[in-house]
């Protein structure tokens, strides 16, 4: 087995469980008044975002890159432990990346794009996030749109979400468009916007690879 590198794949949230709920905070689904998504109107956050996980691992597994992913399988998973996880991981191997999967919501529903973030000052994550940035545009084009913050020089936003904030190795976390905004709830349905996603997260893991020289 490679121990170079190991690729750790955060899903956001909870999911739906075997009874049919959804494990997750209300503010992590929304209600469009058109539309069919997860349950009717209903779109569900952490659904989506273990879609996009389920395709990163299957596509890394086909390349026989190691990954692990360290959240249940619809059970919302503490942040805590999902980092105390991840940096168990880091212990094991020569060089992990921490790709935190997520969809936005403004509240106001007007919001739209995608966005990856960071945490603040210039770290290797930085890197990390301009590679996937540039595949995604690269993949998704003018299919979708985007929110960057270039005061800095590169394109992510920067902000101390726990999960990046806490683990120990390069860690990005990556906003799939806005789940409240219709327009993009739809897209994000869509079996090609997520496969698309997906090749960028993990066309990213390769090449980050190539950086690190494992």
């Amino acid at each position: 087995m490679m121990t170079d590198f190991c690729v750790l794949l955060d899903p956001g949230h909870g999911a739906v469980d075997p009874s049919g709920k959804y494990t997750t905070a209300p503010s992590k689904q929304f209600q469009h008044s058109k539309g069919t998504f997860h349950k009717g109107g209903w779109f569900f956050e952490g659904v989506f975002n273990r879609a996009i996980t389920s395709r990163v691992s299957d596509k890394l597994e086909n390349l026989s890159i190691p990954h692990v992913i360290v959240a249940h399988e619809y059970l919302d998973t503490s942040l805590e432990d999902r980092v105390k996880a991840a940096n168990w991981y880091f212990t094991q191997y020569k060089n992990t990346l921490y790709i935190s999967t997520h969809a936005n919501a403004s509240g106001s529903g007007a919001a739209r794009g995608f966005e990856v973030y960071t945490t603040p000052g210039k770290t290797k994550s930085d890197d990390v996030a301009t590679l996937l940035w540039n595949n995604a545009k690269a993949l998704l084009g003018t299919k979708i749109s985007y929110r960057q913050d270039t005061t800095d020089g590169d394109p992510d936003r920067e902000a101390n979400f726990y999960v990046i904030k806490n683990t120990k190795m390069p860690a990005i976390l990556i906003e799939h468009l806005f789940f409240d905004n219709f327009e993009d709830a739809s897209l994000l349905m869509t079996d090609e916007i997520q496969d698309l996603f997906a090749e960028a997260q993990v066309r990213t893991c390769v090449e980050w690879m190539k950086v690190l020289g494992v």
